[in-house]
């Protein structure tokens, strides 16, 4: 029977004896202490919206709740287990090229702004060419106007005359100043 108590001792102090081991990985990583985002190590939370219109309460048939949104959970956020492709690297040593198809996009808003461009220059001086042209045929049509106005104002003296002329010949007073009709004029 002593020999039965002997065997939990001797158990007991092997174990005791040795040291308890250190994880140095792990201390080392917490002293550097970086913050890290959860993009790619987590997976996001699912959130899901139900909306009710108005009910009774089941517990409490004097209670009725008004319309509104209930929003349950639908899944947890999990660690995300799954491997990777590519070696992780943290976000502040990662250099990202600025990629082929960005840089062809800008290229060609960049040269579809330059047709507009050049179109709108092109229009802007077919509208000044027109402008110009415009002003001018006003200008002659404030010429012609100004002749035309010039004209029945002589008219309108003459008329004066003409009339000035029929009355003194119906009065019979012959006009001092007309010439005698000569055989030789067939006006």
């Amino acid at each position: 029977m002593k020999q039965l108590l002997l065997i939990p001792i001797v158990f007991l102090s092997a174990c005791a004896s040795h040291s308890p081991k250190r994880n140095t990985n792990a201390l080392r990583a917490s002293a550097a202490g970086h913050p890290v985002g959860s993009t790619g190590l987590r997976t996001a939370e699912q959130l899901k919206e139900y909306r009710f219109g108005r009910y009774v309460d089941r517990r409490d048939p004097l209670v009725m709740h008004e319309a509104h949104p209930t929003y349950r959970v639908e899944s947890t956020a999990q660690w995300d287990l799954r491997p990777q492709t590519a070696p992780s690297m943290s976000p502040r040593k990662t250099v990202t090229a600025s990629s082929s198809s960005t840089n062809d996009a800008v290229v060609a808003e960049v040269n579809k702004q330059r047709a507009a461009t050049r179109a709108f220059t092109e229009q802007t001086a077919a509208l000044n060419q027109r402008l110009g042209e415009l002003s001018q045929a006003v200008g002659q049509t404030e010429e012609i106007a100004k002749q035309n106005l010039s004209l029945k104002n002589d008219v309108a003296d003459l008329r004066e005359h003409l009339d000035a002329l029929d009355t003194q010949l119906r009065e019979g007073k012959p006009a001092a100043a007309s010439p005698s009709p000569s055989p030789d004029d067939k006006w």
